[in-house]
């Protein structure tokens, strides 16, 4: 019943195309606008028709089923609506209640009976494409129209075309993403390794939809699914349970919720579906990327599939330690959040440099020229504390600052000059250097005038 009075919301849920004014010889068609690519549409043939050949006031028309068919299907049009009355013979059965026929009560028995109507008076089919379907070469007749989609159509007169105006749509996704604190936003969002990103998908149901709809979601190697955190509509949901209305599966990164057939059958013309559900960043977080931690949502009903999808942003800085002109090694830092005080925020050590972790217990260590790495984090404004100082240099009097932008394709090189110490006097005295070099200038001056006196005892 709740299927039914959806379908009655579809309002001009009509299931017939009348071929009205045309010999019953005369081939008609029936074309389909609106329709979903892919779709296969179905034309039913369930009652025969003619007329008097005459126009205006003087037209008489008849709807009918011989003997052999209103056996086969008459019971079905009956509980749908029609009423028949038998000729002398029983050989014609002719609908006698055209003019108050409630034609969408009769749409919606027979979409939920489609079945029972095996092959009518003959059906023919047509794969929507662009937009439309198109049926033609169809016998004059009164046709109900549906779909693998679980539509039913609106259809008008036209002369010997019955054009068909689909009025059913297939179900939606769309999905969003926060941080702690934030609205739901289609992204990206900015985080740091290790921050919880909350999730959530809304699936808006279709009208006239009845099969079940598919929810495959999926999320790269940077994002780890927390167990346990998935909600529907609201409601804590295991991650594997099996329902009347849902089946879950959840296998790593990738969660499948299946909405059976029945559950969708249920809903209201429009109803949303809300899933959400929690992921944690992790060290394998690509960096410096708007698209490279995605979280992928894709939806199958029917034939039909489509996919949202969103993602998050993390970043880095690369440290390099010199004295103004050289690459200086052995340097070490801690990193904070604020230019004094503040938190440290942990970093842990890998192949390929340093990245934020809160169990880390790592010293940034400056070894290369290149400088070293360190990953992970959100925008903002970030200090080096220099903990471990190169031999010979001067340790750093204040933090240094790094800044971190949202969006940046890059990262933030940041270098940090250490100053050579000062070699220090010997206690109570001037130090040893003033004798190095008054000796020197002593050697130079013994060596002077010695030269001069042999110079000067070979003269005489």
């Amino acid at each position: 019943m709740k299927k039914m009075r959806k379908l009655i919301a579809v309002v001009l849920a009509l299931t017939v195309a009348m071929t009205m004014g045309i010999a019953s010889s005369f081939a008609a068609s029936i074309d389909v606008q609106n329709v979903v690519d892919g779709e296969t549409y179905t034309a039913y043939k369930i009652l025969n028709y003619d007329d008097n050949g005459k126009t205006g006031s003087e037209r008489a028309v008849s709807y009918y089923l011989t003997s052999a068919e209103y056996t086969a299907i008459g019971s079905v049009l009956e509980s749908a609506g029609f009423a028949f009355t038998a000729s002398s013979d029983q050989s014609r059965y002719t609908v006698n209640n055209a003019d108050s026929l409630d034609a969408a009560a009769a749409a919606e028995y027979l979409g939920a009976n489609v079945t029972a109507l095996g092959n009518a008076l003959g059906k023919a089919t047509a794969v929507g494409a662009n937009g439309q379907a198109n049926f033609t070469n169809l016998a004059t007749g009164y046709y109900f129209v549906t779909s693998t989609a679980g539509s039913l159509c609106a259809l008008h007169e036209d002369d010997s075309i019955a054009t068909v105006v689909e009025k059913n749509t297939i179900p939606s996704v769309d999905k969003k993403e926060k941080t702690s604190g934030d609205a739901y936003v289609d992204g990206p969002v900015d985080a740091n390794i290790g921050d919880t990103v909350h999730y959530q998908v809304v699936i808006t149901d279709g009208v006239g939809t009845d099969k079940k709809i598919v929810m495959t979601d999926t999320m790269t190697a940077g994002l780890d699914y927390t167990a346990g955190s998935l909600k529907i509509n609201g409601n804590a949901v295991a991650d594997d349970a099996d329902t009347n209305n849902w089946k879950v599966t959840v296998n790593g990164r990738v969660i499948t919720i299946e909405f059976k057939a029945a559950y969708v059958a249920s809903l209201a013309k429009d109803a949303k579906i809300t899933v959400t559900y929690d992921a944690t960043i992790n060290e394998n977080a690509v960096v410096d990327s708007a698209t490279g931690n995605e979280n992928k949502v894709e939806l199958d009903y029917s034939k039909q599939h489509s996919e949202d999808k969103v993602y998050v942003e993390t970043y880095d800085f690369v440290v390099k330690k010199t004295d103004g002109t050289k690459f200086l090694d052995g340097a070490g830092f801690k990193l904070y959040d604020a230019a004094t005080g503040g938190n440290q925020i942990a970093v842990a050590k890998d192949s390929t440099g340093y990245y934020v972790d809160a169990t880390g217990t790592a010293e940034i260590m400056v070894d290369s020229a290149n400088g070293v790495n360190v990953r992970g984090l959100a925008p903002g404004d970030y200090y080096l504390e220099e903990t471990t100082v190169p031999d010979g240099y001067n340790q750093l009097a204040a933090r240094e600052k790094v800044t971190i932008v949202s969006g940046a394709t890059a990262a933030v090189d940041i270098t940090v000059i250490n100053n050579a110490g000062s070699e220090l006097p010997s206690t109570g005295g001037i130090g040893t250097t003033i004798f190095y070099i008054l000796g020197a200038l002593l050697v130079v001056g013994c060596g002077i005038i010695l030269i001069a006196r042999r110079r000067s005892s070979a003269n005489n």
